[in-house]
């Protein structure tokens, strides 16, 4: 059994997961960072760490990876 993959299906279907602030289609502020300012959403996260990292469609310019500490809801 792969922890890591279950956990991502369970985000995945909707799941609140602890340690994990945001959801698959959350749309976000990146409020610091070198994409300060940039807003899209959420579409994966990818490690279950502290300040986890996610996967931001943004509204511009594509696929970016931001720490959950960099984005907030608008």
């Amino acid at each position: 059994m792969n922890v890591a993959r279950d956990l991502h299906n369970r985000w995945l279907g909707g799941e609140q997961i602890a340690g994990v602030k945001f959801s698959m289609n959350d749309y976000v502020v990146i409020a610091s960072g070198r994409h300060a300012g940039l807003s899209g959403s959420v579409v994966s996260v990818i490690k279950f760490e502290p300040n986890p990292p996610y996967v931001v469609e943004t509204e511009k310019n594509g696929d970016i990876e931001v720490r959950e500490s960099e984005i907030h809801h608008p």
